[in-house]
């Protein structure tokens, strides 16, 4: 029996030695569980700072895609983005102007789309861009009056600056070329009506010096084309009123009072005709001062006007310039400039039939002027306005 109690308590004092061996490796393993609990916990809270770090990512890149989105669908600039095989990665709505194009063509190539455009050589403008990595621009026009475009290629590049396909824009210039096309034409326009202003200067000084008129006369002359200039540099329309422009005259002359008596229709006159028939409404005006009835206190002067069509396609303007109340004046012996400009340069350069009679009681001139159908149709417009 005593044999046997200490071979079970040996046994015991082993059991204990390995109770003690597992008591210490749990031990262990509680410490290691207690460093990885802490590991776990630091690595949980950089998960936490990494996910907030991607939300604020995840809103930031929510709000430049919406931005992009309304920029794609409010902006009036035609742009396609192509990759390398020119298959469209996206559009904004602008290029349904440009190509026949639906939302459902994405992923296709663009070489398939028909375009309302002659875009001749677009395929070898490509080819250059993708070659020297360089943008092109040039411009392409519709059929006829369409619109024009700017267009412009540039290489589409990611983010370590590879080529990765194309970005085409086109800006539409439409107003730009126009306005260019009109200022060539206005250019021009000044450059004729220039030497038409220099060869009506050289003529009154003909006229005027030339044939021993005195120089006041030749200054008083230009001074009415003068006034006459400043009324077509001041018109919006390029079209003067008849009326404006003999109220203009008379008052140059000191007679705009109550015995001058003006009426008639409004009546729009281009360019071409107020130069001339300004300088012969000057001459009458000058004419009735120094000799007709305006001299005289008893005279008048009344100047009335109409249109007249009588079925034809080219309206005729008609006006009556007569004077009263001064003794019978007899023909002059001579011609004089103004006489001459009336009877022969209206004639010539206006296509008008002109009568100058020296009656009883005063002056009577009839000008008889075929309107021309700009100014015709300008005459309706200022009716219509009126």
């Amino acid at each position: 029996m005593i044999e046997e109690y200490e071979t079970a308590l040996e046994e015991l004092k082993s059991s204990n030695e390995e109770l003690v061996s597992v008591n210490e490796e749990m031990q262990s393993t509680n410490e290691e569980l207690e460093a990885s609990k802490e590991e776990l916990q630091s690595v949980n809270e950089e998960l936490h700072t990494v996910n907030a770090e991607l939300n604020g990512k995840v809103d930031a890149l929510d709000r430049a895609n919406n931005d992009l989105q309304n920029l794609f669908e409010s902006t009036d600039v035609a742009t396609v983005f192509l990759d390398r095989n020119l298959v469209i990665r996206s559009f904004t709505p602008a290029v349904t102007k440009v190509f026949n194009i639906l939302p459902t063509d994405k992923g296709r190539p663009i070489t398939d789309l028909s375009s309302k455009l002659s875009l001749a050589g677009f395929a070898d403008d490509i080819a250059k861009v993708f070659a020297s990595a360089e943008p092109i621009e040039r411009r392409v026009g519709g059929e006829g009056q369409g619109p024009h475009y700017l267009v412009r290629l540039a290489p589409y590049r990611d983010g370590g600056h590879k080529i990765e396909g194309l970005i085409v824009t086109f800006i539409d210039v439409t107003s730009l070329t126009r306005s260019e096309a009109r200022q060539r034409v206005l250019i021009a326009e000044l450059q004729h009506r220039t030497r038409n202003l220099l060869s009506v200067v050289q003529s009154l000084a003909q006229q005027t010096l030339g044939k021993g008129g005195s120089l006041e006369a030749f200054l008083t002359r230009l001074a009415a084309l003068g006034r006459v200039q400043s009324l077509v540099s001041g018109s919006m329309d390029d079209h003067i009123d008849l009326g404006d422009i003999i109220r203009l005259e008379l008052q140059a002359v000191g007679a705009a009072d109550e015995r001058v008596s003006v009426s008639g229709p409004p009546v729009a006159l281009g360019f071409e005709l107020v130069q001339t028939f300004g300088l012969a409404l000057h001459e009458l005006a000058t004419n009735a001062i120094k000799y007709g009835a305006l001299r005289e206190s008893q005279g008048k002067l009344e100047v009335r006007w109409s249109i007249q069509t009588n079925g034809e396609s080219i309206p005729t303007l008609l006006l009556n310039w007569k004077e009263t109340g001064v003794p019978k004046l007899s023909k002059p012996a001579r011609k004089g400039f103004g006489r001459d400009l009336i009877e022969r340069a209206l004639a010539y350069t206006l296509r008008a039939k002109t009568k100058l009679s020296f009656g009883e009681d005063g002056v009577l001139c009839r000008i008889e002027l075929p309107l021309p159908a700009t100014d015709a149709a300008a005459r309706q417009g200022a009716l219509s306005d009126g």
